[in-house]
């Protein structure tokens, strides 16, 4: 592109994102369209805005072979591995920075992101408006959104060069800076700040009242970016010692506080008949409503509405394709049992075969293993003997041997591990009828258990009461018992890791937390299922390895390489090597 010109059709194709598609471009005859033009009135600079949220990701199904990102880690197993799918490819470590099976392109995809907001930031102050109160809120937006595209690409990459200004034609790229996590986050920091600044009236706490608003980002998106930034830039993965615990404490405490200050709290609509267990469970086939009048837990949520039924669905539903992403048994051991005891502290062997059963699990039955426990599990997961339609007490999905729902090792209808999963799903959905949910991308209950880990990483030695409060939050919304008092930091550690595992269960958060963490190499070397024989009406159980073989756990999978071409073209212009650790 020539300074300061856009093409036609990239305008053209952002007027179609808006409700002004009508507006009309004055062009030259080449095609080109001149900044000062777009930022001459209110519905082209709103155009331009729109193209600043055009990079947003929504989450979800939306990996290879529409799988979730859960099916990377050691949530699930993914049942493509039939047809040597992408996750199978990740498990392979057949991974390199020109080919990698969960995403290639989220590097072009952000920093397209990043260059609108640039350019919007860049000629709003000077747009020709007619409301003036528009102004503030757009540039509130603008800067929001930047932050977010940041977000996104240091979770995945670590630090990144900071760009706050468009590129002029002859810019001299050799100028462009490695930097640290933290220089990064603080930009993201410093934008959400700026976006705060904003009255209430100029940018709000929830995204509207009409329909039309949904997908707008909001105060409590600025802040719940805040919170992940800073959670992650103190975590061990980036922590190079300029950025404490102390201070991520500070800034997620505040961003919890300020959401809940301003009417957000955790879904508690109770299920009306047999539609739902509990509100968790509801909550993730729900739609939110934009102005938060049932759901005021959602922060911001994709507008695209998952066909869990079809992707990841059970072979007794009509329309289903493939199981998917089959929930592991590690992740079925993370559930506690009613009393808020552990069953299973680990387990002894290296193939997971044999749980270390916790002495004071007195309400877990090896023979009888989901019964009493954690209202989350049967919330999120499929097992042998679970409620289908719960309208039907003869519903069942039966994952014996011979069962409905029977396991296989080679058909993608079937699961590897014994359990399908059932979050987000509604057992009325079929292909006649999606009735199945929208990925969370950001929700209160996030916001808590950053606020919780943060706390009880900048304590003394004792996890502090704000942060036990912000656990127990959690675990009161499902019937759960609060977390014992005058817990070690230790022993808090691990349990609100625990609960983000258990809470946030396919809602890719535990790819990145066993990352930031450094705990991969625990983590996702070898998955478990749950093999079941069904005795005349008694079930007996036996744990058996799915896979033992899984190669994406080395450091270098700790992050993302950035990818090839990239790289390159990085190096021949700043003489830097960009590329991450064991990547090159």
């Amino acid at each position: 592109m020539k300074k300061n010109k856009l093409y036609t059709a990239v305008i053209l194709s952002v007027l179609l994102f808006t409700n002004n598609a009508c507006t009309e471009v004055t062009d030259y005859d080449d095609g080109r369209i001149s900044y000062e033009e777009i930022f001459q009135n209110d519905k082209k600079t709103a155009a331009y805005l729109n193209l600043c949220y055009s990079a947003v990701d929504f989450y979800g199904m939306q990996y290879g072979n529409s799988t979730l990102l859960a099916g990377f880690t050691d949530e699930a197993h993914d049942a493509n591995d039939a047809v040597n799918g992408s996750a199978y490819t990740w498990y392979k470590g057949r991974v390199t920075a020109y080919s990698n099976p969960i995403n290639n392109s989220w590097w072009e995809q952000y920093w397209a992101g990043i260059r609108y907001c640039n350019v919007f930031l860049s000629n709003i102050d000077n747009a020709t408006l007619s409301l003036e109160r528009n102004r503030a809120g757009w540039r509130a937006q603008a800067h929001i959104l930047r932050a977010y595209y940041y977000l996104q690409l240091i979770k995945r990459y670590g630090g990144v060069p900071v760009i706050t200004e468009p590129s002029p034609i002859h810019f001299d790229y050799s100028k462009i800076k490695k930097t640290t996590f933290t220089t990064t986050a603080r930009q993201i920091l410093a934008d959400c700040d700026e976006a705060l600044q904003v009255s209430d009236s100029d940018l709000g706490w929830r995204a509207g009242n009409a329909e039309s608003d949904r997908g707008k980002v909001t105060k409590a998106m600025a802040y719940a970016i805040k919170s992940e930034t800073a959670l992650y830039a103190a975590s061990p993965l980036w922590n190079d010692g300029s950025f404490t615990w102390s201070e991520a404490a500070q800034i997620t405490q505040e961003a919890l506080n300020a959401c809940l200050n301003h009417g957000y709290e955790l879904y508690s609509q109770a299920p009306a008949g047999n539609v739902g267990y509990l509100p968790y469970d509801v909550y993730f086939y729900s739609r939110s409503d934009v102005n938060g009048a049932t759901d005021k837990e959602t922060i911001f949520e994709s507008k695209s509405q998952m066909p869990v039924f079809m992707y990841n669905g059970l072979p007794i539903v009509n329309g289903m394709i493939k199981c998917g992403d089959c929930p592991s048994q590690e992740l079925v051991d993370a559930y506690e049992t009613t009393d808020g005891v552990a069953p299973i502290l680990g387990y002894s062997d290296d193939e997971h075969l044999h749980p270390i059963i916790n002495p004071e699990a007195t309400l877990y039955n090896e023979a009888d293993p989901y019964a009493n426990r954690d209202p989350r599990l049967k919330a999120s997961i499929y097992y042998n003997g679970a409620l289908f339609n719960l309208g039907d007490g003869n519903s069942r999905v039966w994952t014996y041997e011979g069962g409905n729902c029977e396991r296989s090792t080679t058909s993608m209808m079937h699961t590897r591990t014994g359990y399908y999963l059932r979050k987000y799903s509604n057992f009325n959905s079929d292909k006649n009828s999606n009735k199945d949910g929208y990925f969370k991308m950001f929700r209160l209950a996030e916001l808590y258990l950053n606020a919780a880990e943060a706390l009880n990483e900048a304590s003394n030695g004792t996890a502090p009461q704000e942060a036990i409060n912000a656990i127990n939050a959690i675990r009161s919304r499902v019937g759960m018992p609060g977390v014992p008092q005058n817990m070690s930091q230790a022993d808090f550690r691990k349990k609100v890791r625990n609960e983000r595992r258990v809470e946030l269960a396919f809602e890719e958060h535990r790819f990145y937390d066993v990352r930031r963490w450094k705990i991969l190499s625990e983590t996702d070397k070898v998955i478990t299922g749950m093999s079941c024989q069904n005795n005349n009406g008694s079930f007996t159980y036996q744990r058996f390895v799915v896979d033992k073989d899984r190669k994406a756990y080395t450091d270098k999978y700790l992050i993302m390489p950035i990818p090839g071409d990239e790289a390159i073209r990085l190096k021949e212009n700043t003489g830097v090597n960009y590329q991450n650790p064991g990547w090159e």
